[in-house]
């Protein structure tokens, strides 16, 4: 048997209380019962001398009872008069608001604003309610809170009736006893719970059957983020963390690898929430790390012959549309409550109706809003409580992007700035270090994957093309003078395809400068892809250009003198 269930309604703890005649209002489950030795302050126990009665022990060797000892309590036979009135003085305590502050980020957007409607409108009263009370039911309302919450609410088609809260509490007994199976557990199990019987505490188990039976991780993007994690991209200051958080937007919208090297296993629409930095910079950012996310793709063809795999290059011409919503400096505030009910509107409508499977937010200082965030149990119910609630509710990965100290401690997470609750939050998280080299060392930490170090390289040019190698104990060193500079390694690494394009730009320039729509017609593609291709030949110092009086570019080839 399960002790949780024996205090619901209808249950062992009613059946009990009132087969004994004992306080009829004490059964249900969020009754606090006094520490024996403390005071009774209700006002009709004081007695003359002013004197409150102490609740006292009565025996500590009494005999121990299984639930299923209690099998045959008769039914309930009371009248729904007598269970009224014991519970409306628990009603009448209920703290409306702090229990719809509690629950509200839990409810569906129809169940919230069928809780702040001023007016009915002519809807029809018995299925408003009945809706409200159920999904008031789900998210782990007593009996006691359903009815305060929904008692003065425009849906309350019982009001000023003589039998309103009979009514009403027997509403709510029969919603509570609807409660699925899924809709329990998730009780059971959620985050919040303080109540130690809501805790399922199952037998130990034999190892071996428990790792053998371990689920493999749902990568969103395979060792690094999990479907529905929480966690950060830290790093200390010009490590380039918005980069790599902006990489990772366009990498999960589109499919294409994770700073050129993360495989992304299960793409989607993704919610970007920035407001570090202006709009003027994001642009410059966007339009070189969107160079490198237009992707190849593969069409399966059948013919008479059979079936086939056709390679299709990405279009020249692709239009810079990822699949991100953007939310650029508006005043987002993580801990303002009507902020957190827009996010979860925004979260509830998904893109074009499809679920967002991930959001970003750059930077946790910009978004906290008026929090210290030092203090671990204020950053802990006013933002990472919030955020975890509706990471869960609607399946969404959630990266925050913050600050790492320099300071040296055992684990990277460890040196984030703020309140320790952040690193307790983290689920999937992404640290960014400076290593005194050119490139940087990043540490991966999870709860459910194994950590990892790398080394991201390629970062100081005029693009965004990072690598990314296994950390290694040599990589404290500076590359430089073992592998060359940045620019060297790239050409080494260089793709047979961008060869051959660069190739085809010297045999072409060999003749003599060309303008962009010149050599646009000699490789009859666009000027956009032209000028793009040209412009990556020019940050490697393949070419130069000159700018004519029209504001068009005439290109020529770099010759060895002019070095």
């Amino acid at each position: 048997g399960n002790f949780a269930m024996a205090s619901w309604p209808g249950k062992e703890n009613q059946k009990m209380t009132y087969h004994v005649g004992a306080d009829l209002g004490g059964w249900d489950t969020a009754q606090l019962l006094r520490i024996p030795g403390w005071e009774n302050h209700k006002p009709h126990y004081k007695d003359e001398n002013g004197n409150y009665p102490k609740g006292k022990i009565l025996w500590l060797d009494g005999p121990q009872y299984m639930l299923e000892d209690f099998a045959d309590l008769p039914d309930l036979q009371v009248g729904e008069t007598q269970l009224t009135s014991a519970l409306s003085s628990d009603i009448e305590a209920v703290d409306r608001l702090g229990v719809i502050a509690r629950v509200k980020l839990q409810l569906n957007h129809t169940a919230r604003e069928l809780l702040s409607a001023r007016e009915d409108g002519g809807a029809d009263k018995s299925e408003k309610l009945w809706y409200l009370i159920r999904c008031l039911a789900d998210v782990g309302c007593s009996v006691a809170e359903i009815v305060a919450i929904v008692k003065p609410s425009v849906w309350n088609k019982f009001a000023d009736r003589q039998d309103e809260m009979r009514r009403l509490i027997a509403e709510a007994s029969k919603a509570i006893a609807k409660r699925s199976d899924e809709t329990l557990e998730k009780l059971e199990m959620a985050d919040n719970v303080s109540v130690d019987y809501k805790i399922d505490r199952p037998d130990p188990q034999r190892l071996g059957f428990l790792l053998k039976n371990v689920k493999k991780p749902k990568y969103i993007i395979k060792d690094i983020l999990t479907k529905g994690a929480c966690g950060f991209i830290a790093g200390e200051p010009k490590s380039y963390k918005s980069w790599v958080g902006l990489d990772m937007a366009f990498s999960v919208a589109t499919g294409a690898d994770f700073l050129g090297h993360f495989q992304v296993v299960d793409p989607g629409p993704v919610l970007y929430i920035q407001e570090e930095d202006p709009p003027a910079t994001l642009k410059n950012r966007a339009a070189k790390i969107w160079v490198n996310k237009t992707t190849d793709k593969l069409e399966l063809v059948r013919d008479e012959e059979g079936a086939g795999i056709w390679w299709l290059p990405p279009e020249e011409e692709e239009r810079f549309d990822p699949d991100v919503m953007a939310y650029i400096q508006r005043g987002f505030t993580i801990s303002n409550e009507a902020w957190q009910e827009w996010l979860d509107e925004t979260l509830a409508k998904g893109m074009r109706e499809v679920p967002y499977k991930l959001l970003i937010i750059d930077t946790l200082m910009m978004t906290a809003g008026d929090v210290e965030e030092t203090k671990s149990q204020e950053m802990t119910n006013k933002i990472f409580r919030p955020l975890k609630v509706l990471s869960r509710k609607y399946d969404v990965a959630i990266i925050v992007i913050h600050h790492m100290a320099k300071a040296e401690k055992a684990r990277p997470g460890q040196r984030m700035l703020g309140a320790v609750a952040n690193h307790a939050w983290a689920e999937d998280s992404f640290y960014i270090s400076h290593t005194g080299g050119k490139h940087m060392k990043i540490d991966t930490e999870s709860k459910t994957i194994p950590g990892a170090a790398y080394r991201m390289d390629n970062l100081q040019n005029l693009e965004w093309t990072p690598t990314i190698e296994p950390w290694s104990g040599e990589d404290k060193e500076d590359r430089t003078e073992r592998h060359g500079t940045a620019d060297e390694r790239a050409n080494r690494r260089t793709t047979p395809q961008a060869k051959k394009a660069r190739d085809e730009v010297i045999s072409l320039l060999e003749h003599g400068p060309m303008t962009t729509q010149a050599i646009s017609e000699a490789r009859k593609i666009s000027r956009s892809s032209v000028h793009r291709q040209m412009t990556r030949h020019l940050e490697r110092g393949v070419v130069d250009r000159e700018q004519l009086k029209d504001g068009s570019n005439r290109w020529f080839l770099v010759t060895v003198d002019s070095h």
